[in-house]
């Protein structure tokens, strides 16, 4: 009797989800996995414990298992065979243990090559998919790992900067020197350590104005660092007031309220605006007073510096 196999895009998730596991971004930092590991005397863990991880019962479809014993074998054993046409990972030969397949590097060395193969990605918006940056930048070579992180000052919403690790450092090199465009916007790409210097700026610029409001008390005007995210409304006016306050070539932006109250959910701003793709979706609007184009915003607010991404969604009240 054949041995049942999965399907390929489960198979594809599952080799993926493992390898991430057992790879060099994630394990050096998984202080539950490599207690398993060191408690091995063949640097081997319980591959129906990795089959019991929230993310692969997911994926084998197991919402039912509460733990590793609950694990079905028939289940091991095809997970066991997918498992064994990575390179990057060891299977026992009774297929009940899983492992890398190379010693892991000293950390100074690890940080170095992650380094070296990993690149800076933006401007995206803060809904983003980790799936969709992996099946996107995995079109140009194998992607090991993409990361989101956090925003320096607003800790609970995404940076705009995805991390994408690559295999191996000529994949990075090679997509660095791509054009690429991303939901509709053209991306800038940086190798991480570049990344890593304009993060390190930020988060001291972060933490020198957060004293310096600190020591003059809670009501002193508090200062926002570069690539702060904010959300505002707009409001209708007369072409009276719009044209005396703005001017004519900014009457169609209307008043602006300037607010910080973000979405719980996405981190988006709230409500919709009108959005436009094309240039010929922009000549039609162009002199409409109730559309609201993002080429006006942005003629608005680069005034005050460069604006890195509009994000879709904004108050608009009309």
């Amino acid at each position: 009797m054949a041995t049942p196999s999965l399907g390929e895009d489960t198979a594809k998730a599952v080799l993926r989800q493992v390898e991430f596991y057992f790879g060099d971004s994630n394990l050096p930092k998984d202080d539950f996995l490599k207690t398993k590991i060191n408690e091995s005397e063949d640097d081997m863990v319980c591959l129906a414990l990795i089959c019991s991880f929230s993310k692969m019962r997911g994926h084998l479809n197991l919402t039912e298992v509460k733990k590793a014993d609950d694990v079905p074998d028939c289940t091991l054993k095809v997970v066991a065979q997918t498992l064994r046409t990575s390179s990057s990972l060891k299977v026992s030969e009774d297929g009940k243990k899983v492992g890398r397949s190379t010693k892991l590097l000293e950390p100074e060395e690890l940080i170095e090559q992650l380094d070296s193969r990993t690149i800076a990605a933006s401007p995206l918006e803060l809904n983003v998919q980790r799936e969709a940056l992996e099946a996107f930048f995995g079109q140009y070579a194998k992607v090991n790992s993409v990361r989101l992180p956090r925003h320096v000052v607003q800790r609970k919403y995404f940076c705009g900067t995805a991390l994408i690790e690559f295999s191996a450092v000529e994949d990075a090199q090679t997509v660095l020197e791509q054009s690429l465009v991303f939901a509709g916007a053209e991306l800038e790409l940086k190798p991480k350590k570049d990344f890593d210097v304009i993060r390190e700026k930020e988060v001291e610029e972060f933490e020198r104005n957060r004293s310096i409001t600190t020591s003059n008390g809670s009501n002193a005007e508090e200062k926002h660092p570069k690539g702060l995210l904010v959300a505002f409304k707009l409001k209708s006016a007369s072409a009276g007031d719009s044209a005396e306050q703005n001017g004519p070539d900014e009457k169609k932006t209307a008043e602006m309220k300037m607010t910080k109250k973000v979405d719980d959910k996405h981190g988006s701003p709230i409500d919709k605006v009108v959005e436009k793709e094309n240039k010929s979706s922009i000549s039609i609007y162009k002199d409409d007073m109730n559309v609201v184009l993002r080429e006006d915003l942005k003629d608005v607010f680069k005034k005050f510096g460069t604006v890195k991404v509009l994000l879709k969604l904004v108050s608009l009240t009309i």
